[in-house]
């Protein structure tokens, strides 16, 4: 993988998360962009909760979209290695990496 692509795409990553609610399926589509065809489920997992991570060390936080007007995103009460790993124990049983909103959703709170 081009560490140069992977910045690029990061960088899209945490501007969306900044300005927007950033889908499960954007961050995945990313792995597997970064990744092209043919890539086995467990590099695009590694390649995912490295970019989760990255994210989150940015500032991004994972959450859940609410019903509220006041508060419309919920960041989980976790660090960053409990996310990665709530993360990774929901996505593994899917044997691929799941759409939007079937995980989480990204922003900076």
């Amino acid at each position: 993988m081009n560490q140069e692509a992977y910045r690029r795409e990061l960088d899209y990553l945490i501007r969306y998360a900044h300005d927007d609610w950033l889908g499960f399926s954007v961050v995945s589509g990313a792995a597997g962009g970064l990744l092209g065809r043919g890539a086995s489920f467990e590099v695009q997992l590694e390649l995912l909760l490295r970019i989760v991570g990255d994210l989150y060390d940015a500032g991004a936080r994972a959450g859940d979209l609410t019903e509220s007007t006041n508060e419309p995103f919920l960041p989980w009460k976790a660090d960053k290695a409990d996310a990665l790993t709530r993360i990774a124990a929901e996505v593994e049983p899917h044997s691929r990496l799941p759409d939007s909103g079937d995980v989480c959703w990204f922003a900076v709170p």
